[in-house]
């Protein structure tokens, strides 16, 4: 956990002074005030803020714009959002909403205030634990688009870089049921290095689990689980692309 705090983009800051309307612990650093507030916000694995609405006579409202990790964003009566690094969600003034990080991972993000008349945060009650485990039930998953055989294979194995491209990973790696994106990235990691690969594969591999949510810790701990049992020299090898991409 601490490793996964240490690594997010802007900088931690301090403990959250709002925490109060937090269930969990969360981290507040301020990078803009004049005119506009900008603040980056990090939650602990679990964490998230109470029910709250922003309101304001004029304008208002406020952006977020998810930077690390994995977390939800859900509105009242509404279907919960996930939220990777790149996400954003706009909240209108008298929109009732949390947001926070998954049960699984550290999560952060901007969140920028629209300036606007008599601006103001009206907190709510708690988010329940049935809400809160609904929304982490919910996993975003779109369609995988992969070029990477046709780019490298085209022309000399047409009907190989077709079936990489369209059935493994436009099929397989898409698929909505049971596992979602991190949990396949976890799998794909720990199959090619039992099988002793270590190539540029597995580098591309651990750069998409990354990208797709997956924490140094959480991948360190998947391959330390594994050493007994697939070998300690093919572990080694691993955590150096470990070591090197995040």
């Amino acid at each position: 956990m601490n490793e996964e705090l240490k690594a997010v983009p802007f900088g931690l800051g301090e403990v959250n002074p709002y925490n109060k309307y937090f269930t969990g612990i969360s981290y507040l650093k301020f990078l803009h005030t004049d005119g506009v507030s900008v603040a980056n916000v990090t939650f602990e694995a679990g964490c998230r803020n109470f029910w709250h609405v922003h309101n304001a006579t004029e304008n208002g409202g406020q952006f977020l714009l998810a930077t690390y990790g994995r977390g939800y964003y859900a509105e009242e009566g509404k279907e919960p959002i996930e939220l990777l690094a790149g996400d954003s969600v706009y909240i209108p003034t008298g929109v009732k909403h949390w947001h926070g990080a998954a049960k699984d991972s550290v999560f952060s993000h901007v969140a920028i205030e629209v300036p606007g008349k008599d601006s103001s945060t009206e907190w709510k009650e708690e988010v329940s634990e049935e809400d809160y485990e609904k929304a982490n039930l919910y996993h975003k998953q779109t369609k995988v688009v992969q070029t990477a055989g046709r780019d490298q294979l085209g022309g000399i194995a047409d009907e190989f870089a077709r079936l990489n491209d369209d059935i493994l990973f436009g099929e397989v790696w898409s698929r909505t049921s049971y596992l979602d994106i991190k949990k396949r990235c976890i799998l794909t990691v720990t199959a090619l290095v039992s099988q002793g690969i270590t190539d540029s594969s597995l580098k591309y591999h651990v750069e998409n689990a990354k990208k797709n949510g997956v924490g140094k810790n959480e991948l360190c701990e998947s391959l330390t689980h594994i050493a007994m049992y697939v070998g300690w020299p093919k572990i080694w090898a691993a955590l150096r692309y470990v070591k090197e991409i995040y």
